[in-house]
């Protein structure tokens, strides 16, 4: 199985503190591959470095072959990379189809003549668009938010329109940050089946950061244990739960 992602010596610091300090890790084509470790440990400082959001102090970041290291942010999805945020970012005041529009707009090759005399390729454009959004919308199960404005929507439902986004990028590399949180048990489990599918129907490759383990062990096909930004464990999830390093971080020593 062929790399599509690799981290060499990944490293970043803030003044005197490495928050990362020399992660390397390869990610296969049309695999899981996740992140864990304790809070503070790192996790969403590697993804900010993957999705360019920090420039990293030392390291190299490869996808497809190719050093994306110095891509500017706002160019990254263009290489094929997309990702959700713990956090949700929306705009609340547009529907769902809006704000997963928003993530076709990387895809727009028309200029402003031809979108001011709306010519035949501006109109093939969004038409090609509307349909790979409502796509997305029906895998998903958002047809019944469909035109709802976000704003108004439970948070499970809010978490699966910025997915939504996400996969309208049409990435090769999806990053997936802590998806389960905020979710009951059923919902957590519904994600991971949808992860699951995102993989085997879409043929997306998923590298996520996660906290439960549940989900970890179900759906991953390699885990990368961190802590204090360096590594602890990288191997399955079964080899990793097992690794003294691991346990020690998570319980303590004692």
């Amino acid at each position: 199985m062929a790399a599509l992602f690799e981290a060499r010596g990944l490293a970043i610091h803030f003044g005197g503190i490495k928050a990362v300090d020399g992660i390397s890790f390869t990610v296969d084509a049309g695999t899981i591959f996740t992140i864990i470790g304790p809070n503070g440990a790192g996790k969403t400082t590697i993804f900010n470095l993957v999705s360019r959001i920090y420039r990293p102090t030392a390291g190299t970041i490869l996808l497809d072959g190719a050093d994306i290291t110095a891509i500017p942010a706002h160019h990254i999805a263009r290489h094929g990379i997309a990702r959700t945020f713990q956090n949700i970012e929306l705009f609340d005041n547009r529907s769902v189809l809006q704000n997963i529009m928003v993530g076709q707009h990387v895809h727009i090759r028309t200029n402003v003549f031809a979108e001011t005399l709306r010519l035949p390729s501006v109109i093939a454009a969004e038409v090609k668009m509307r349909r790979k959004v409502e796509e997305i919308i029906d895998f998903l199960r958002l047809a019944p938010y469909r035109d709802a404005r976000v704003g108004g929507l439970p948070y499970g439902v809010r978490k699966m329109v910025e997915l939504g986004r996400a996969l309208a990028c049409e990435p090769k590399l999806l990053l997936l940050d802590e998806p389960s949180s905020g979710l009951n048990v059923e919902e957590t489990d519904d994600i991971g089946v949808l992860i699951g599918d995102i993989r085997d129907v879409l043929g997306i490759t998923v590298l996520m950061v996660e906290h439960d383990m549940r989900l970890v062990s179900a759906v991953s096909d390699r885990v990368l244990a961190v802590n204090f930004g360096r590594q602890l464990a990288l191997g399955t999830p079964a080899e990793v739960q097992r690794d003294q390093a691991v346990i020690a971080a998570y319980l303590g020593s004692g």
